[in-house]
């Protein structure tokens, strides 16, 4: 990478508000993708039947682990990219699998083999293997994304979420918020899909979805309700903002925990209910937003210094 392009993407990064250890990480994202030059010297395929040859007839498994980084530019200085083979044993035709990750705090834009784009909100994770587009078109989704699907009739597209549910399209624009395996949540911006899911007895149910219809999937109590809903707020985040329409200080909470993966601890509940209105609010660091927030409302924030360090930063809400 040229020292200038390095060096618009570090002052970019700084402008929006990075904290130090973001900045680190993409500092290291940049290692990587000078690190290409010299692994794309290499023939992966050669080496790949090599290392199978070597494995011979044994019976236990093996993984091999190579870690990349995005080749564009746009989609490197926010995310990171890890493409990992898996060898388990040379009687089984293991496929390979690609995995794309973004960082916690930033969102991420890529193309599939197919052309279908699809964007990543922060801390969210999309897998697939590589046959992908031959027969099917199947992602798992840990996280929060935005498809736009390249139309194909003979090949469906589906979307498999933690909550054993999943989405299938064959040509259209949704969103799936899909962070835990307690639900999840699907808008529906043009065309169709269909969401199916796995209820407490095992049957199977499935719901088809009209443009301008929000899906909500609580696995725990079987629930699924539809609803119509202003689709351009479940999909301003793709575009680093949110839009406040007497939204609740709750929802907004659920937004950038999922988005930062931090979690809030509110002291006093009542702060839940102040809802906010002003249209389009753009996302930059976690701090600015706070601070912002904290402006119109008579709540304070503070981080718990004394949260566990096996848990993610903890955010303290009071008054």
């Amino acid at each position: 990478m040229k020292r200038e392009d390095r060096k618009a993407i570090l002052d970019w990064a700084e402008d929006m508000g990075a904290d130090g250890p973001v900045r680190k990480k993409i500092k290291g994202i940049l290692d990587d993708i000078d690190a290409l030059d010299v692994l794309n010297t290499v023939d992966v395929e050669k080496a790949l039947e090599r290392t199978k040859r070597k494995i011979g007839r044994r019976k236990y498994g093996r993984m091999l682990w190579i870690g990349l980084a995005g080749a564009a530019v746009s989609a490197a200085a926010c995310t990171a990219v890890f493409l990992f083979l898996g060898i388990l044993s040379p009687t089984v035709q293991d496929p390979l699998y690609s995995e794309l990750k973004v960082n916690p705090g930033m969102t991420g834009t890529f193309v599939m083999p197919d052309s279908t784009v699809v964007v990543l909100n922060g801390a969210s994770t999309l897998t697939y293997s590589s046959g992908y587009g031959d027969r099917s078109r199947e992602v798992t989704l840990c996280g929060e994304a935005y498809f736009d699907v390249a139309k194909d009739a003979d090949a469906p597209f589906i979307v498999r979420t933690p909550s054993d549910s999943y989405v299938t399209v064959y040509g259209t624009q949704f969103n799936v918020d899909a962070y835990d395996s307690d639900g999840c949540r699907v808008t529906l911006i043009n065309g169709s899909v269909g969401f199916r899911y796995v209820g407490k007895y095992g049957k199977s149910s499935d719901v088809m979805l009209e443009p301008g219809e929000r899906l909500v999937y609580e696995k725990d109590s079987d629930l699924v309700s539809v609803a119509e809903v202003p689709v351009k707020s479940d999909i301003a985040w793709k575009d680093g903002k949110m839009i406040l329409d007497a939204t609740p200080l709750s929802e907004i909470l659920d937004i950038l925990s999922k988005r930062y993966s931090v979690e809030f601890e509110v002291q006093d509940q009542s702060c839940l209910d102040y809802r906010y209105s002003g249209g389009t609010f753009t996302i930059f660091s976690l701090e600015k937003v706070l601070e912002t927030l904290q402006y119109s409302s008579s709540f304070k924030w503070r981080y718990d210094d004394a949260a566990a360090p096996d848990r993610p930063p903890v955010i303290i809400i009071y008054r």
